[in-house]
């Protein structure tokens, strides 16, 4: 979508690229507790906001313990390779590379990178390809449609959404107005029209440059963050005290006690309140948790001995019917044939009651396709310790709840998370950025 951007500084005063933060910390010592000895920090999380802060934390010299629910590192970056290569379930994109700071990781870790080009899809009606003019006339009208969107956005009232403005500025009745929306709006917000504030759509920041898939997956930049690290897998937190002169974590796995926490997990876990706060999170914050959305996009990813569909990274599905607006084709970063089916909003939370078997088998019927050799259904919505995909600016709330969600409850528990970055949300570099901007107030 070429939606209004927020501009994107660097330096001190705005969230920057991780090699330049550490500058703006005010002291190059890490602090220690009254005792003299190293401060104790303990991460909720192993997640990217997770592991950004205990690493950046580590290398200042502070004990960090992280602690993760999971039997795994990464939280919503998931790498599954029981397909044969890797398969990125979750995050599976470098959103941007110029300045970005997850493209420094994948230089450190010299992981190969191949761009995705969303802006020419094949799209299929009701199983005919459609003529290169007719799709291009349709991505030329939805450019037109996200233009005056923007332009409608500039004077929207808190409580408008971006279903409102559609009804303005398109015919929803057009089928390909329908998947644009569904592929472009859902896609890329994991939200339906409904939920999303149009006050604010489009007001997040970017990074230059193409959209980039890692072949390897994400799961070679998590295993460099975490190198080294204290990290306690299968550790549930139940509940966090921290109104005394330090913070208690009591887990699944017994008690931990330190001077400071961060906590990472995903906004969806902070609206199902499974972890108890002693004292209770303060009023802004609990309303911020409870403003913003939480989003959901699932995945389903089909094997096949051979390709059969056209030459073009993404294959779109035109249809109400369709389980899925379109699919990633695999062939042009796996070395295999290939195809990953996106859907977000209501329409995946509807279809994760769906059997493995009954949701792979409405996109290969949906393809007339041959029987897959091999399939992966993701849900994260039923996943409980996500709860869903990312947050989005829902119809009622506004880049100044994350800023609420992002400041500590006190001196001794901090947040960090996409959720908690109103520049970069949604996004895994926005997850990155917060776990480092926690770790430098921290450190001072």
């Amino acid at each position: 979508m070429q939606l209004s951007r927020r501009a994107f500084t660097l330096g001190c005063g705005a969230l920057a690229a991780s090699q330049l933060l550490p500058a703006c910390s005010s002291s190059g010592d890490a602090p220690k507790a009254p005792d003299g000895s190293k401060e104790r920090i303990v991460v909720i999380g192993a997640g990217m906001a997770g592991l950004a802060a205990a690493r950046r934390l580590t290398d200042a010299g502070m004990d960090v313990t992280v602690v993760e629910a999971r039997d795994r590192l990464g939280g919503r970056t998931w790498t599954d390779t029981t397909l044969g290569v890797p398969i990125d379930l979750g995050a599976a994109w470098i959103h941007g590379p110029e300045g970005n700071p997850i493209t420094e990781l994948a230089d450190q870790v010299n992981a190969r990178r191949v761009e995705t080009d969303f802006d020419k899809p094949v799209i299929f009606q009701d199983g005919r390809e459609l003529a290169a003019e007719v799709v291009q006339a349709a991505l030329q009208r939805w450019q037109e449609i996200t233009n005056e969107l923007g332009v409608l956005s500039e004077d929207a009232g808190v409580d408008e959404s971006v279903a409102t403005g559609l009804s303005e500025v398109a015919d929803i009745n057009d089928p390909l107005v329908r998947w644009s929306v569904a592929s472009e709006i859902v896609g890329e917000y994991a939200a339906d029209p409904e939920e999303l504030s149009l006050k604010w759509l489009g007001n997040e920041g970017e990074f230059g440059g193409p959209d980039l898939i890692l072949p390897g997956g994400y799961t070679q930049l998590v295993q460099h963050l975490a190198r080294g690290l204290t990290i306690r897998l299968s550790t549930e937190v139940k509940r966090v005290s921290y109104g005394g002169s330090g913070v208690r974590i009591e887990t699944s796995q017994g008690a931990v006690e330190a001077d400071r926490a961060i906590v990472t997990i995903p906004l969806g876990v902070l609206k199902a309140g499974t972890i108890a706060f002693d004292p209770p999170l303060p009023d802004e914050k609990r309303a911020a948790i409870e403003r913003l959305g939480f989003g959901l996009l699932d995945k389903v990813v089909l094997k096949f001995d051979e390709p059969f569909w056209p030459d073009a990274d993404v294959i779109g599905l035109v249809g109400s019917q369709q389980p899925v607006p379109f699919l990633i084709n695999g062939e042009t970063f796996a070395a295999a044939p290939l195809l990953i089916g996106l859907r977000g909003g209501s329409d995946a939370r509807e279809r994760e009651v769906l059997s493995d078997q009954d949701a792979v088998a409405q996109v290969v019927t949906a393809l007339n396709a041959p029987a897959p050799t091999g399939s992966l259904v993701t849900r994260w919505a039923a996943d409980p310790y996500a709860r869903g995909s990312y947050s989005f600016i829902a119809v009622g709330s506004s880049p100044d709840d994350m800023d609420a969600l992002a400041e500590p409850a006190n001196d001794r528990l901090a947040f960090a998370g996409e959720a908690t970055n109103a520049e970069f949300f949604g996004t895994v570099h926005g997850a990155y950025l917060s776990g480092v901007r926690e770790a430098e107030r921290i450190l001072g």
